[in-house]
């Protein structure tokens, strides 16, 4: 990788680190917005990080080394799986033959560390949420394979980045796969990042909650872990969406960027509009729910495969 390429990617890396909490408070802005609230500002998220990090972070007693090393592994892991995400057209810091895979499974194994540091305290409160968690992610992984999948076998390649960069934007039909997919993701986005109607990130209700009752006994420095890496999880989804739409418009430098700051901006009024008009779903429609966004993705690529 020449010097140049090298500055690029560390910048949408830093980026990637840096822009996450304000796509978050985009988000919470525009739904205050569209429920005629005044809401709190865009940097509210890096507000409250810095208020959580300052608060000291205290174990339960019946908590083992699991719940201590589970944030910083879950943290590690999804700036592992950032530094992965091709954006602005620019390479990732980490590309290799078979990062795709990579890819599904580091945020596999933040998830995994999450749900046994919820189980570790020993509250069945944790203990239902981390059941939840891990029941909705069998729905939730398949969305993954068959969308970004798709197009790792319609391009040949099996890197992230190759995989975006190499796919042949020419046609309605690969017009009509990108609408598909990128609702495909959305979906997945949703469910991942336990936003509505998947779940409520802003509720504390028993029977409701998933993301939020797994985290519900930590504080300080764990906590400022948890929800950083959730806010960074939301992002790379929103630079998958981004990466959809670069090979369709055919454009990169200055114009990649400018798409990437568009796409945050709609992925972000979508997301608000969609989580002020719907309800939480309930919990046993939520596997119906993922698995239309499986079925649709499997359908997109019978189509593709089909026309050529």
């Amino acid at each position: 990788m020449e010097m140049t390429d090298f500055l690029k990617s560390c910048l949408a890396f830093a980026s990637v680190l840096v822009l996450a909490p304000l796509l978050s408070g985009i988000v919470n802005k525009l739904k205050a917005y569209f429920t005629g609230r005044q809401g709190a500002p865009v940097l509210q998220p890096y507000y409250e990080l810095f208020r959580v990090i300052k608060k000291e972070t205290i174990n339960s007693s019946h908590s083992s080394f699991i719940s201590r090393i589970s944030p910083p592994v879950n943290l590690a892991c999804t700036v592992i799986a950032s530094a992965m995400v091709p954006l602005a057209s620019a390479k990732p810091l980490i590309s290799f033959e078979g990062d795709i895979i990579f890819f599904a499974y580091v945020l596999g194994l933040s998830r995994f560390f999450q749900i046994i540091a919820a189980m570790d305290i020993g509250s069945s409160f944790e203990g239902m949420g981390a059941s939840r968690e891990s029941f909705f992610s069998i729905f939730a992984e398949p969305i993954f394979f068959f969308t970004a999948g798709a197009l790792a076998f319609i391009s040949g390649n099996t890197s992230l980045y190759k995989i975006f960069s190499s796919v042949n934007a020419s046609g309605a039909v690969y017009f009509v796969f990108v609408i598909v997919s990128s609702i495909s993701f959305f979906v997945l986005a949703v469910a991942e990042c336990s936003r509505m109607p998947v779940d409520d990130p802003n509720t504390h209700l028993e029977l409701t909650m998933i993301h939020e009752v797994m985290i519900l006994d930590n504080s300080g420095a764990d906590l400022f872990m948890y929800q950083y890496s959730a806010q960074i999880k939301l992002f790379i989804y929103m630079a998958f969406e981004a990466a959809f739409l670069l090979p369709l418009l055919k454009i990169s430098g200055m114009g990649a960027v400018l798409i990437v700051v568009l796409t945050a901006v709609i992925f972000a009024f979508v997301l608000a509009v969609v989580e002020t008009i719907t309800g939480r779903i309930k919990i046993r429609e939520v596997p119906q729910y993922l698995l239309f966004a499986t079925a649709i993705g499997i359908l997109n690529l019978l189509i593709f495969v089909l026309n050529k």
